[in-house]
């Protein structure tokens, strides 16, 4: 008889390994099924001993062993990835098991005993000419993937194979269009969703091809073992779709720095303009370029700012949401049958309403988050709604839009803001009713729930003739070809998001909308004189970077600290009292407590515990053993993407 320590690969199990008995011989490195509980779970087998070498051990244990009864996985995770995902739980607080359910697909493991991994086999082993090196790559789109493809065929010539991630399916299938020519029997696309037959057949035949390959997936993908790989490349590298939004709220970026370390292999991260950190920590010299940076965006298109402050009617003072410059960009475009794409910050046809006798701000009754205003809003004291709604986009809340000031009583509740109904709305009533629905598109996740409805919208956007796009960030990532005219209708309300890398946010956006534009961009805004317009206008990136930097260093924000944050949801009186106890038992660690952005209701909210670490503080083993102590309901995040 044998004794096995498993892994179990599960988000919600605390424990790192479990303990179970077996007749038969189990590889270490081996998925097994075990059960735990009334249920069964996968398990990565990390070591097995004979039972009778250990059976003065096997007496003391204050529980008893299960019997594993049927073993029919193999071995198909290299001991390098299993390395790297003991080090990226540690860097996490998280459990390996928590670590690996994140990046091995659960089809992945449904399957693993058709699965093998032969270290012997040229596609497993370790290859030669390799070592570890993190290169950045800035540059425009048309640039960087020049660069990609030669680097890809410098990899092939050395029997090396590529990993090729990107944050997004539409991303993936981009770039699969733009690298495989050439290539094309030797490029594996494997991303979500596909059949579990499917995808296990693509999982194999990129294990079983012999020719190095070029592999093009999501990070969840990055434990496909290929021996043979030499270089993994991080492409889109600011995008916040690297950041997991689950348990155990792991980077990407960080996995594949850690893969790469364990592997010895390069690592490429890549972008227009590369996260803050990133190139400080180039500037530092713990990162090298892979050819020098590129601090200036080119651009054919006439980019200008429109200043919104000032009322195009001095008399009248009304509320404009179009200047008359963008009025007769859309008008010309139509004339011309050039397409016009509208970005928009906002779902919604007013993003806030508030009373205009107190101003009190119309907020959900569940979490206490202003509500945005879809439909036609109500004008007068005796309107009546006709399917207006307020709807919550933080918990989904929904009600109907015809009610009274909850503080005062008072009836005149005034929607401002612009949200894309909004703009969509204007553009109708310079289209004109004949040309409404054949020209105007709207793209936001409102209007377009699926990324197959998304691609068809954009797809006869671009067929259309004049057709016109109203979009939310999320059509970004689909207009994957040139529009003639680009505006920005509004962007202002972001910069009263309190997040430190909001100004960073907002420039990526004007970058990617700078990027697209063939013709005419038009930044509107009511903040005219903020720099993040000024640099975009003018393609400066190294200027912004130099500002970003200057005050991120001022107050002590990342890269200049490791921040880890511990939320705590309910009650509002009893997670106080938790977060006083925390507070007492992470000592001699400093934890700053608040309250977050939107905090709930009376009797629920949501509190946050903030610990701020010197840069390279972090592993810290006595924190680690502290934070991975705290009860379940807590949630750890490691360098998380937002304080709010």
């Amino acid at each position: 008889m044998r004794i096995i320590t498993v892994i179990p690969i599960s988000r919600g199990i605390s424990k790192d390994t479990l303990t179970y008995f077996t007749n038969k011989e189990v590889p270490v490195g081996s998925i097994v099924s075990v059960p735990l509980r009334s249920k069964t779970t996968y398990g990565l087998v990390t070591g097995s001993r004979i039972a009778q070498e250990i059976k003065s051990e096997l007496k003391s244990l204050a529980y008893s062993i299960k019997k594993v009864e049927k073993i029919s996985a193999r071995t198909f995770l290299s001991p390098a990835f299993i390395e790297a995902a003991q080090k990226i739980a540690d860097y996490n607080a998280a459990s390996v098991g928590a670590v690996l359910s994140a990046l091995i697909p659960k089809a992945i493991l449904e399957g693993s005993d058709k699965l093998s991994y032969d270290p012997t086999d040229k596609t497993s082993g370790v290859t030669s000419g390799r070592f570890y090196e993190t290169v950045l790559l800035q540059s425009e789109d048309e640039e960087r993937y020049a660069t990609y493809k030669s680097l890809i065929r410098e990899e092939f010539a050395k029997d090396h194979s590529v990993f090729f991630c990107l944050p997004t399916t539409e991303d993936m299938l981009n770039a699969k269009t733009i690298l495989e020519k050439g290539i094309e029997k030797y490029t594996v696309l494997i991303s979500r969703p596909v059949s579990k037959k499917e995808l296990l057949k693509i999982w194999q035949e990129a294990i079983n091809e012999e020719h190095p390959i070029l592999i093009i997936g999501t990070g969840s993908f990055l434990s496909l073992p290929r021996g043979d790989l030499g270089t993994i490349i991080i492409d889109k590298e600011s995008s916040r779709g690297y950041k997991m939004q689950t348990r155990p709220f792991i980077d990407i970026r960080g996995v594949a720095e850690m893969v790469a370390r364990e592997l010895g292999i390069r690592l490429v991260f890549g972008d227009t303009l590369l996260r803050t950190e990133t190139i400080w920590r180039e500037k530092a010299g713990v990162y090298s370029e892979l050819s020098p940076l590129k601090f200036r965006s080119l651009s054919t298109a006439n980019c200008q700012i429109v200043n919104m402050k000032t009322p195009q009617d001095m008399k009248k003072k009304e509320f404009k949401i179009f200047d008359q410059k963008l009025v007769s960009l859309i008008k010309k475009g139509r004339e011309n049958n050039e397409h016009t794409f509208l970005f928009c910050g906002r779902k919604g046809l007013y993003p806030i309403t508030l009373c205009s006798d107190c101003g009190t701000v119309v907020v959900c009754k569940n979490c206490k988050a202003p509500v945005v205003l879809y439909g036609k809003p109500p004008t007068t004291k005796t309107s009546r709604s006709t399917g207006n709604l307020f709807v919550c986009n933080h918990c989904g809340e929904r009600r109907d839009a015809l009610e009274l000031c909850i503080h005062c009583g008072g009836w005149r509740l005034n929607p401002l803001g612009i949200g894309v109904e909004r703009v969509a709305e204007e553009v109708r009533s310079i289209l004109g009713e004949n040309e409404n629905k054949k020209m105007l598109f709207v793209m936001d996740k409102d209007n377009v729930s699926t990324h197959k409805q998304a691609v068809k919208v954009r797809d006869a956007f671009y067929a259309t003739a004049g057709g016109i796009m109203v979009g939310t960030e999320m059509a970004l990532s689909y207009l994957n070809q040139k529009v003639e005219n680009t505006t920005v209708v509004s962007i202002d309300s972001y910069f009263s998001i309190p997040d430190f890398q909001i100004n960073e946010k907002i420039f990526h956006i004007l970058l990617g909308l700078r990027a697209i534009s063939e013709k005419n961009l038009l930044f509107q805004t009511r903040q005219e004189n903020t720099k993040v317009f000024d640099y975009a206008v003018r393609g400066n990136l190294i200027d912004f970077y130099r500002d970003e930097i200057a005050e991120r260093e001022s107050i002590g924000y990342p890269p200049f600290t490791t921040y880890i944050k511990i939320t705590l949801e309910g009650e509002k009186n009893v997670i106080k009292k938790q977060m006083e106890e925390t507070l007492e038992f992470m000592k001699p660690y400093q934890v700053t407590v608040f309250e977050a952005f939107i905090a709930g209701s009376k009797s629920k909210c949501t509190i946050h515990g903030l610990i701020s670490l010197p840069v390279g503080k972090w592993v810290d083993k006595l924190l680690l053993a502290k934070l991975r102590q705290l009860p379940p309901q807590y949630t750890i995040k490691i360098d998380p993407a937002t304080l709010l």
